[in-house]
């Protein structure tokens, strides 16, 4: 096979870079849940924070850090759930939910919260599976090629913090996580 010239130079390149991104996701800071702290099953560390602090999280946890929250969700529909919000702070919206527990939270709301984060979060058409708030979990991403709309998830990642997931805005994980973070930082 007949290489050219930019083959030789491009392939390396690529290679070291793969490595690189290797590397650096298999490094640990052991630093707040959503820089990866700890994981309850090390399954999908790299998308999922999950943390049992101890603490018992209420909405007032949430209004304490200066948030806003200007709807609460009925979570007749959300197995497990005793309660859910959605939360701004700093320009930046949440979608927060609590259960009785930290077990509760990691084994009922998971896959729950996975459902509808990330690039392959399912936030329009028949299968959302919790409808309540699905419309705040979405935004619209206008092509330039066409008018319409292509709706992706708001939430890029989410933290499992005690009792609560924290789903938290941003284009991607790693912004996501940072989000996230700026909420925790402010709990007392």
């Amino acid at each position: 096979m007949i290489r050219s010239k930019r083959h030789r130079i491009v392939l390396p390149i690529l290679a070291l870079a793969a490595f690189a991104m290797l590397a650096a996701g298999c490094g640990s800071d052991g630093g707040s849940p959503a820089s990866g702290g700890d994981s309850s099953d090390g399954a999908g560390a790299e998308s999922r924070r999950v943390e049992d602090n101890g603490r018992t999280y209420t909405i007032e946890d949430i209004k304490a850090t200066g948030a806003k929250t200007p709807k609460q969700y009925d979570v007749t529909d959300l197995p497990g759930a005793t309660g859910a919000w959605n939360a701004l702070l700093d320009q930046k919206e949440y979608e927060v939910r609590f259960y009785s527990s930290h077990s509760d939270a990691v084994e009922m709301g998971t896959s729950w919260a996975e459902s509808v984060t990330g690039e392959d979060g399912i936030v329009v058409g028949d299968e959302v599976i919790w409808e309540e708030g699905a419309k705040d979990r979405r935004q619209c991403n206008r092509s330039v090629a066409h008018s319409g709309c292509n709706y992706t998830a708001r939430y890029g990642d989410f933290v499992i913090l005690g009792n609560m997931i924290l789903m938290c805005e941003g284009p991607n994980s790693e912004e996501a996580l940072a989000v996230c973070d700026n909420m925790i930082t402010k709990f007392s």
